[in-house]
């Protein structure tokens, strides 16, 4: 149904973000998804100048039809798939007019709270920005911010953005607050906009809703047991190693991946410390050694928890592939350096690259770690 659908969008864009969402929700996955790259310039080629003249992601196309702007894409699939997957927009006109306010009215929370601050950090050299300036575009923000809060905690726990339903204000508010989170925003202060971000669902397979990574690989290898990847083993022993090495995952990204990562990126340069630093040091390089023993117990070729693909890798490699693009080499730890080396060629992992990591070169945040 959707073969005829085409949509080019840009990684880390909330607006395309928005389409991608409401094109899952109306049960229309199959359409033709074209990744562009904003520092490539590529959402101002030919091939997208024909059907957005700004130049601008998300642009829409379902056959003779093209639709742009974020909002106008989701209405446009609510009302012509009306009767398909997730009602976005209720009957009721009250309920209806309470979600089409909201809807628009997110604009707000990416202009003032999700990029306000944001632009100002990437968009104004360091020696160009002032406190004065800074202090008032985080007023602005917390400001934005409690108006929210402030929706959310007079319609109760459990609310999404217009009722108790998922819809299509969700669509369009959820995406900014994640991209406040994904940059080290701290939501404690906002407690229902704390408890919203989590409600809306990570994974949805028909009514089944799961988040949580570790949960969610293991509800698709329970329900598609026979399909696909044997992620975990018959052989109890087996499956007790799998299963360990999966939940120890959480250590490499916690002592290794991010240790260190965390440190660089949310602690200001002059509040680090030397000693600290060696502290995060220590800590990543006694994980990597623990992970570093297992592979060389299994031998050359292995796996984490043996000869096979397993729910163990899964949960694993893409700690050990944030490594790498931050720069990190992994030449001390020659058997962590070979599985990298068995596992990025994976058609799996090939197929979930991330994709901004495809058109732009590693990092070199930890490559003097």
């Amino acid at each position: 149904m959707a073969s005829d659908m085409i949509l080019y969008w840009g990684a880390g864009s909330g607006p395309c973000w928005r389409a991608m969402i409401c094109l899952e929700e109306k049960g229309l996955s199959d359409y033709t998804s074209k990744l562009i790259s904003f520092d490539n310039k590529e959402h101002k080629s030919d091939e997208v100048l024909k059907i957005n003249p700004r130049g601008q992601a998300p642009a829409f196309k379902h056959g003779n039809v093209i639709v742009n702007e974020s909002l106008a894409i989701c209405l446009y699939l609510e009302n012509t798939f009306k009767a398909q997957g997730t009602k976005l927009l209720p009957d009721d006109p009250a309920q209806q007019g309470l979600v089409l306010q909201r809807a628009v009215e997110s604009q707000n929370i990416r202009e003032k709270a999700a990029f306000g601050v944001l632009s100002y950090f990437f968009r104004t050299k360091p020696e160009d920005r002032t406190e004065a300036m800074l202090e008032e575009k985080k007023k602005t923000c917390h400001e934005e911010l409690q108006v929210w809060e402030g929706y959310l905690a007079k319609l109760g726990d459990g609310s999404h953005i217009a009722g108790k339903n998922f819809t299509l204000a969700d669509v369009c508010a959820f995406p900014f607050i994640a991209t406040l989170v994904r940059m080290g925003f701290n939501m404690s202060r906002y407690p229902h906009l704390a408890k919203y971000y989590d409600l809306v669902p990570a994974f949805k397979h028909g009514n089944v809703i799961v988040n949580e990574s570790l949960a969610i690989c293991l509800y698709l290898e329970s329900t598609f047991k026979a399909q696909g990847t044997k992620l975990l083993p018959d052989d109890p022993a087996q499956q007790a190693l799998v299963l360990q090495r999966a939940v120890e995952s959480q250590n490499f990204r916690d002592n290794a991946a991010y240790g260190v990562l965390s440190y660089f990126f949310r602690t200001k340069p002059e509040d680090r410390t030397e000693a600290m630093l060696e502290e995060k040091k220590k800590a990543c390089f006694e994980e990597l050694q623990l992970w570093e023993g297992y592979l060389a117990k299994l031998g050359d070729g292995s796996h984490i928890a043996g000869k096979n693909f397993t729910l163990a890798d899964a949960c694993t490699f893409p700690y050990v592939a944030t490594l790498v693009r931050m720069g990190f080499n992994l030449s001390r730890y020659p058997h962590l350096a070979k599985y990298y080396d068995l596992v990025k060629d994976r058609p799996s992992v090939k197929a979930s690259w991330p994709p901004h990591w495809k058109d732009t070169p590693n990092k070199d945040v930890l490559k003097d770690i």
